[in-house]
Order: C-alpha cells, then sequence, then structure tokens
C-alpha cells in the first residue's frame, strides 16, 4: 500500500516533469514549427494564387500537398523525438517500481520503518528520474532543431 505522502510527493514530481515537458513542447512549436507551418500555408496560398486562370484542381491539389511536406516532415522529427522521450521517461519509472517490488517481502510488509525506507527508496528513484529527464529536453530540442535543419 502506498502511503499518501509517498503519493502526494509522486504527484507533485510528476506534475514538474509534465510541466517542464509541456513547456519545452510549447518552444518548439512555437519556434520550430509555427514558421514552417507559416510558411506551407503560405505556399498552397501561392497555388491558388497561381491557378486563378488556367490551373486545375488536380494541380492545385498536388501543389497544396507539395507544400505541406516540409511541415509534416518536421512534426514528425518532433513527435518521434518526443515519443522517444516518453518511453525512456516510462522505461526508468518502471525500473524505480521495480527496484521497489523487489525489496518488498511479507516481513518488510508488516514492519512500517522498512516500509517508509521502500516509500523512500522509491522517492528517491523518482526524484532522480525526473532531474535527470529535466535536463535532458534540452538536448532533445538540440536535436530536434539539428534534424529539422537538416532537412529544411
Amino acid at each position: 500500500m502506498v502511503g499518501s505522502d509517498l503519493q502526494s510527493k509522486a504527484n507533485a514530481l510528476n506534475a514538474r516533469m509534465e510541466g517542464e515537458a509541456k513547456n519545452s513542447i510549447d518552444e518548439i512549436e512555437r519556434t520550430l514549427l509555427r514558421p514552417i507551418a507559416r510558411k506551407a500555408y503560405a505556399c498552397v496560398v501561392k497555388c491558388y494564387d497561381d491557378a486563378v486562370q488556367k490551373g486545375t484542381a488536380e494541380q492545385i491539389e498536388r501543389c497544396s500537398r507539395q507544400c505541406q511536406v516540409p511541415y509534416q516532415h518536421a512534426n514528425n522529427i518532433v513527435q518521434q523525438e518526443v515519443g522517444q522521450f516518453q518511453n525512456r521517461l516510462n522505461r526508468a519509472m518502471m525500473q524505480c517500481n521495480d527496484e521497489a517490488s523487489a525489496m518488498i517481502t511479507p516481513a518488510v510488509q508488516n514492519d512500517a520503518r522498512k516500509m517508509q525506507q521502500v516509500e523512500d527508496t522509491v522517492l528517491h528513484c523518482i526524484t532522480k528520474t525526473v532531474d535527470h529527464h529535466i535536463k535532458q529536453l534540452s538536448p532533445m530540442k538540440q536535436r530536434m532543431e539539428a534534424a529539422i535543419k537538416e532537412v529544411m
């Protein structure tokens, strides 16, 4: 059984991780994806402008799809990197959970002091994991920027 103090501390760490990740992802969206999306929409408008007199619907569709390729590619890079980050974080959290589970025996379950030690171990592991992954947000952003610049 998880103590309420452990649960509240774990929730606070989770909220901190989510907040930091959201800030980083929002910044990536704002600084990397929006400018590319804006260019894509401007390109689509140009497709329509160019096709006003003589263009066919198929030409407009083909031109519009081509305009969206850079944005779609950049967005895929971001989604892949964020997904990998989430997977690494989930694996690290599962490792913390596994370490705690391995410590629990019937003797430990019936000893409040030993259960507190298990909870302290879990909290320390989660804290370390959150701190480590927050530090990884900046390198993740740098990898995305480099990958997006490579394909643009």
